[in-house]
């Protein structure tokens, strides 16, 4: 348990440490104006709270049930893992997006074209402008892993070292990504797949890239290509062959979540899973316990309860900005005051840019069907390592151009910050972002070389024509609770016992050039079994 701070008097600490105990202390105009009373519950107490449903809630729920530890997991989506009618559609299409692509906005966040309206509602993928981007993650049960286009990369060890400090060894972490990509059945595209139509796009990548002597190699990804092979064969409708990703796979053809990790802890019968459960604040109550304040939604996203949790154990897994911003919160307004300095800070893009090559001189197919199946390997550029996927861009017709999507390193990290007046935290990010600009640069040499070799020219998407490469979206956000500076090396919380990181927030704002959910599941894997070996014995 922590103690108060010598210039913090009992009576206040106590005071600041209950603040979250209950819930008749919320209020909620923008509820009530709808005309609503949301009901107030008495406060509960569970052993074992996660925050979360992504790579490292599911996994530290998985392990902790194994172990016979009950675990409550709040997570702020909802479920998509329901009983279908016949023929009715889990997810929203790509080309044509419904209310279900988008969590709680009036239009869609991906800038593949414009914005387009879409009825507000409780949908899979949630944009917040932050660092002067839009900043994407998962809010679903499942979290990140419905919205991830299935990449399963493990850094290069060297590219590691360039990241990670000494204290995390690459060599401990293998048998942890041998499992994740056990429990993804991590594999390549498959010779009699790639030969389909909607695989033009890949083998026009390839070729383009052997013409110009740029080095490619196959992207592993967690796909299950015989359900793939019912897409192509007309068995099933088409989903991933029709290029569908970041708002779902109908088909189920990627290895989400909630077909994996979270079905198992759930199997045990020792998971209570609790959705649409907004978490609002944490904090410490008088006796220890965490406590949590809790707005519960409907599926259009009003509120319809208050609810609060305490408990012994609280790991956070809600994202890298969900985690950061309600630590944040808790040290700005004194209810989890022994938080150190270094929490919030650190927090980095993992060098995301995007670009397009059109004119390509031949044509890539009128539907791109995914996952990313092949990238370029430009890890040994002379101004900084990079390595640029080739996904899918479903757009309905044949564009003779090709995406790609560069993930470097660049030293640029920013500072959450939290503001009493709107009670919100924004992220402060530096303007003259010259790692950023290196990493763009980067990106741009190396798709200037395929078109001086197969023609072309290099612009981004489709919304601005004017710029060569855009870093004006984070599909990556990683760090604010960094391991070894907010947390030890295995999550915990500094400053308290039984307060846990585990998800990408304890990454050190990159994860070496490579798409970080595989890097993200091995480090949860390490970090839980550390942590049941050691705090639950």
């Amino acid at each position: 348990m922590s103690v108060p701070p010598k210039n913090l008097s009992r009576r206040k600490f106590l005071a600041r440490g209950s603040a979250l105990s209950g819930a008749t202390l919320f209020s909620n105009p923008a509820a009530m104006a709808w005309g609503r009373s949301p009901k107030s519950y008495p406060s509960e107490h569970r052993p074992v709270i996660i925050l979360g449903s992504g790579f490292g809630g599911a996994i530290s729920a998985l392990r902790l049930v194994e172990q016979g530890v009950a675990v409550t997991m709040i997570e702020q989506g909802r479920r998509w893992d329901q009983e279908l009618a016949a023929g009715e559609q889990r997810f929203s299409k790509n080309l044509y997006p419904d209310g279900r692509s988008t969590w709680l906005s009036g239009q869609t966040v991906v800038p593949l074209g414009p914005p387009l309206p879409i009825r507000k509602t409780t949908g899979v993928l949630q944009g917040r402008k932050l660092a002067g981007k839009t900043v994407l993650n998962g809010a679903a049960f499942g979290g990140g892993s419905i919205t991830w286009g299935g990449v399963m990369v493990k850094p290069e060890e060297r590219i590691f070292r360039m990241v990670f400090p000494k204290e995390i060894s690459y060599s401990e972490l293998e048998p942890y990504y041998a499992e994740v990509a056990s429990r993804f059945h991590r594999g390549t595209l498959p010779d009699d797949v790639r030969d389909a139509d909607c695989y033009t796009h890949v083998r026009v990548a390839q070729k383009q890239a052997e013409k110009a002597g740029v080095k490619w190699e196959a992207v592993p990804t967690s796909t299950d290509w015989n359900i793939v092979r019912k897409e192509l064969s007309g068995e099933i409708p088409a989903s991933l062959t029709a290029g569908e990703a970041i708002y779902g796979v109908n088909s189920g053809a990627k290895g989400s979540l909630d077909r994996n990790y979270l079905k198992e802890a759930e199997a045990s019968g020792l998971l209570e899973v609790k959705t649409l459960h907004q978490v609002k604040d944490i904090g410490q109550d008088s006796e220890g316990r965490y406590t949590l304040s809790i707005e519960e939604l409907d599926v259009d996203g009003q509120v319809i309860a208050f609810r609060s949790f305490t408990c012994d154990k609280l790991i956070l897994a809600a994202g890298t900005v969900g985690t950061t911003s309600l630590l944040v919160k808790a040290k700005a307004k004194g209810t989890l005051p022994g938080l150190n300095q270094e929490v919030g800070k650190g927090w980095g893009n993992n060098g995301n840019v995007y670009a397009l090559r059109l004119g390509i001189n031949e044509g890539t197919g009128r539907v791109q069907g995914g996952p990313p199946a092949i990238g370029l390997d430009a890890l040994d550029h002379p101004i900084t390592p990079l390595f640029i996927e080739h996904p899918q861009l479903p757009v309905g017709l044949d564009i003779h151009g090709l995406m790609y999507f560069g993930i470097g390193i660049t030293e640029t990290r920013g500072t959450f910050r939290y503001d009493e007046r709107t009670d919100t935290v924004s992220i402060d990010w530096p303007k003259d972002d010259k790692g950023q600009e290196k990493v763009n640069q980067a990106l741009l040499d190396v798709l200037d070389k395929m078109n001086k070799a197969n023609g072309g020219w290099t612009t981004s998407l489709l919304t601005y024509l004017r710029d060569k490469v855009k870093d004006d979206i984070c599909y990556h956000p990683l760090g604010g609770m960094v391991l070894g500076k907010a947390c030890d090396f295995y999550g915990r919380v500094k400053g308290y016992q039984g307060l846990y990181v585990n998800d990408g927030s304890m990454l050190p704002g990159a994860s070496g050039c490579c798409n970080p959910s595989m890097t993200i599941s091995a480090l949860a894997e390490r970090n839980i079994r550390e942590i049941l070996r050691e705090d639950f014995a």
